[in-house]
């Protein structure tokens, strides 16, 4: 595992993580959801803290993609299956309506409600008896209070930060958001554990213009 340490905002650990894609990251072919191989520029076991977030992030304002935006928002927040991703449960299901049955955000909210130094208000996206060709990046989700604020450990298998990932952040940090004032306490910082970062080739043009155009500008 290589730490990134700390950063700011939402935008700086996307920028961040890509520079450390495109200067450290290894050529390979990526083989993921079913058996899909794609080239790929890699790096493995990252980990990176983000503090003081907030929206709207001017950074993820300048770069976004409005359809890659909208796309992973609705994944976030419309329950049901996603085309895309062979018809497996969309990550909303997966938070709102765990195998059918469970609302993973109450639970957690109530756990905190009752304890709020619990150390075990943690949820999963993995629905094992189902996933097939599709298995969640975002792997594991776990809130803890810490100094007062309400951080949050993410596990992620795999993220694609060349088109996806910081959209998978913005939401992510709305859920800490969520959770915060539902029991009274203010968004502390959010730490990412990422086992497979990577972009695409067919984003590498992309990226690189990004991140030129941030160093000008920065």
């Amino acid at each position: 595992m290589k730490c990134l340490g700390n950063v700011e905002t939402i935008g700086l650990a996307w920028i961040t993580m890509l520079n450390e894609i495109i200067q450290n990251g290894t050529e390979t072919l990526y083989t993921d959801n079913a058996d899909e191989s794609y080239p790929v520029k890699e790096v493995v076991g990252r980990v990176l803290t983000i503090q003081n977030m907030s929206l709207p992030d001017p950074i993820i304002e300048k770069y976004m993609v409005p359809e890659e935006f909208v796309w992973m928002e609705d994944n976030f927040t419309k329950l049901g299956t996603v085309k895309e991703l062979y018809h497996e449960n969309s990550y909303a299901s997966r938070f709102y309506r765990y195998m059918n049955e469970k609302n993973q955000m109450e639970w957690v909210i109530t756990r905190l409600q009752e304890n709020l130094h619990a150390r075990s208000a943690t949820i999963t996206t993995f629905e094992p008896l189902t996933d097939e060709k599709y298995i969640p990046c975002v792997s594991m989700l776990d809130f803890y209070v810490e100094s007062d604020k309400l951080d949050l450990y993410v596990y992620c298998r795999s993220l694609d930060f060349g088109c996806k990932a910081y959209v998978n952040l913005v939401m992510l940090y709305k859920i800490m958001k969520q959770i915060a004032d539902k029991i009274n306490i203010a968004v502390g910082a959010m730490h990412l554990i990422v086992k497979s970062a990577h972009v695409y080739d067919r984003d590498k043009q992309k990226i690189e213009r990004i991140l030129s155009d941030y160093s000008k500008n920065s």
